[in-house]
């Protein structure tokens, strides 16, 4: 796929400029380049979930002290 430049996107890498890479550099390298990259996308996915998680958890928190008042007040109208 081409940009309106005419330029290829990064993220489409054809098997000849992947092979010139490896024959540059080496495939140890090349191998830990591609390994780094996909770690950090991992990391990044695990941040995202970290703080969804975070979000959920605070907001529960919330709710079960709103139940408390709730019921303590109730339990102080009762008595």
């Amino acid at each position: 796929m081409r940009t309106r430049t005419g330029r290829k996107e990064i993220s489409e890498l054809d098997i000849e400029y992947v092979l010139k890479i490896i024959a540059n550099n080496g495939f140890p390298l090349v191998l830990s380049v591609y390994l780094v990259w996909k770690l950090e996308f991992f990391i990044t996915e695990i941040v995202k979930n970290q703080k969804e998680f975070s979000h959920n958890v605070t907001a529960e928190i919330k709710e079960i002290k709103q139940t408390i008042n709730e019921l303590r007040v109730d339990f102080a109208k009762n008595q």
